[in-house]
């Protein structure tokens, strides 16, 4: 869901968990992400175009 949600937008978005940094949009790399622990997302983007991202991906934030 996240890597479908970051590949519909046209900035580029990393997570990132401990030391491992991966591309949202590469389904490959978000394997390497431990996803017992919270991960940080970010979005090299304006606010305006982060919105439609936030909004698809609003049921996995806590």
């Amino acid at each position: 869901m996240l890597n479908a949600a970051a590949a519909a937008m046209p900035f580029d978005i990393d997570v990132s968990s401990g030391w491992y940094l991966a591309d949202a949009k590469s389904l490959v790399g978000l394997f390497g992400l431990k996803l017992s622990e919270p991960v940080k997302v970010k979005m090299y983007t304006d606010w305006k175009g982060a919105e439609p991202f936030l909004q698809s991906i609003r049921g996995m934030i806590v």
